[in-house]
């Protein structure tokens, strides 16, 4: 079988790691701590509130050291609630988050066997504290060749820069063997066409969505492999 690809820069939340499970342990915890009560209303506001954030520093409108008590800021005063110290709040948040190293189904056995024939790198928007320490808790640390974090970076998907960066840190000089594989249009597609390299969209529980941005789309992570080898 001929290998189309040889490094594979992968996204981590929704893609490989739950977040969705990591993201309603750590904000639990993190109102508890505070003497708050949790609610599954309180978690779908939040996660609302925090999405619509991270979409803000996509698109350059929102800095990363604004965005992370600035969500917490927005959910406090939608929930009625007393706004407590959110950098504190932050911390406490991060802190819970980085212990959160939940896998999605498949995906230890899918980084398994792709590991056999490329070269993975996760390429995550994600804090720096959060995700070293998901990563250092895994049990796919062994498969993963590298980690490159915007927040380290300075530059966030889907900027040029920020693949840019990388492809100098990994000295790839031929971009048409290099695959970006996840789950978000406006960062890891955007980001792969912006850096000119093959996207390949994960949909998992995600509907289908008819964009130009997605060279491929796989459902299932063994379908994947049908991507890898020419027939």
């Amino acid at each position: 079988m001929n290998k189309r690809y040889d490094i594979v820069l992968m996204d981590a939340d929704e893609t490989i790691f739950d977040f969705k499970k990591a993201e309603k342990r750590s904000f639990q915890k993190s109102l508890e701590d505070f003497g708050y009560v949790y609610t599954d209303e309180k978690l779908r506001l939040y996660s609302e509130i925090n999405l619509s954030c991270w979409k803000a520093l996509e698109r350059g409108e929102l800095s990363r050291e604004r965005l992370t008590s600035l969500r917490f800021e927005r959910f406090f005063e939608a929930a009625g609630e007393k706004v407590p110290d959110c950098e504190r709040f932050h911390d406490s948040y991060i802190h819970h988050l980085a212990e959160s190293s939940y896998l999605l189904d498949g995906a230890y056995e899918f980084l398994e066997k792709l590991h056999r024939y490329v070269k993975i790198y996760i390429a995550t928007n994600g804090l720096t504290i959060a995700q070293t320490g998901r990563f250092s808790r895994s049990t796919i640390k062994p498969f993963i060749d590298g980690l490159f974090i915007s927040e380290e970076i300075g530059y966030q998907k889907p900027t040029r820069e920020y693949f840019d960066y990388i492809f100098r840190a990994l000295q790839v000089e031929d971009r048409s063997r290099v695959i970006m594989l996840g789950d978000s249009l406006t960062s890891d597609m955007q980001g792969g066409r912006n850096a000119k390299i093959t996207t390949c969209r994960y949909l998992g529980d995600h509907p289908h969505e008819d964009s130009d941005l997605v060279d491929y789309e796989i459902r299932d992570y063994d379908d994947f492999f049908n991507i890898l080898f020419e027939n």
